[in-house]
């Protein structure tokens, strides 16, 4: 019992360790401050020129814009995680060390997940009153709870895509497929209801869309609906499965050919 406690600990620490250097890391690198300030600030500022909006179009227009920031960041800062690792020569080294990989692996894309997030709230907390936006903000604890779930959710995704880019030789073309497709389709910020109806099932696997959903409700005093709420609970679960399953591919393909070190 002590030795399963031990290592749970051990693991724990490593995740931990690894996102708050994933953080340090992130915050050097350009193009995540272009996807998460820049971007989220130039939307907000096409969204509202000439426009008007009101409060609850507001609201989610602002959420969305968040969330589209914080699925750019996952996109490009954790999808990328693994074929850079190999790029560098630290992938073969991190597998020998006493944790898992995967517990690394996870706190990368936590890192890369709270930092995106971070910056480009802080980005809106400018942003929104500069341009005379007035959405309506749900209560300082709700909204801690569910930048929570966003993040932990983001993660996942960050956990899966990071897998499949570096199992496939095509890892940065699906990274670019899968851009602009979930911002149209996600359900993020165009509501599915506005897409014809064989466009709008997408969303429905985009767990950010359900965060979305979240945030709608608690800015306006409501409960969380069962809808959003299972749909991120589950979504973020099928993630992490899917992650895991995806990471011991890595693995075994890695052992059987000899091509951790080649993204």
């Amino acid at each position: 019992m002590r030795e399963a406690l031990r290592a749970a600990k051990a693991e724990l620490w490593a995740m931990w360790r690894a996102a708050v250097l994933q953080v340090r890391e992130t915050a050097r690198v350009r193009t995540a401050m272009v996807i998460s300030v820049i971007q989220p600030v130039v939307l907000l500022a096409v969204v509202s020129r000439g426009s008007a909006l009101d409060r609850m179009r507001t609201t989610e227009v602002v959420f969305g814009v968040v969330m589209i920031a914080l699925w750019s960041a996952t996109l490009w800062g954790a999808g990328t995680l693994l074929r850079r690792e190999a790029s560098q020569g630290t992938l073969a080294s991190l597998l020998v060390r006493p944790v898992s990989l995967l517990s690394v692996l996870l706190g990368k894309t936590l890192g890369v997940a709270a930092a995106g997030l971070v910056r480009t709230l802080a980005a809106a907390a400018v942003a929104v009153p500069a341009l005379g936006l007035h959405p309506q903000l749900p209560p300082p604890s709700t909204a801690a709870l569910v930048i929570v779930a966003a993040v932990v959710s983001a993660a996942a995704m960050g956990l899966v895509l990071s897998c499949v880019v570096f199992l496939s030789r095509a890892g940065l073309r699906i990274i670019e497929a899968l851009g602009y497709p979930v911002f149209v389709l996600g359900g993020i910020v165009i509501p599915p209801d506005l897409l014809a109806p064989a466009l709008r099932w997408p969303a429905q696997a985009v767990s950010l869309h359900h965060v979305a959903g979240l945030l709608h409700d608690a800015s306006h005093g409501r409960a969380p609906a069962v809808a959003p709420l299972t749909g991120v609970l589950l979504l973020t679960t099928l993630y992490l499965a899917g992650g895991a399953w995806a990471f011991n591919a890595v693995l075994r393909r890695g052992r059987a050919r000899g091509t951790l070190e080649h993204a």
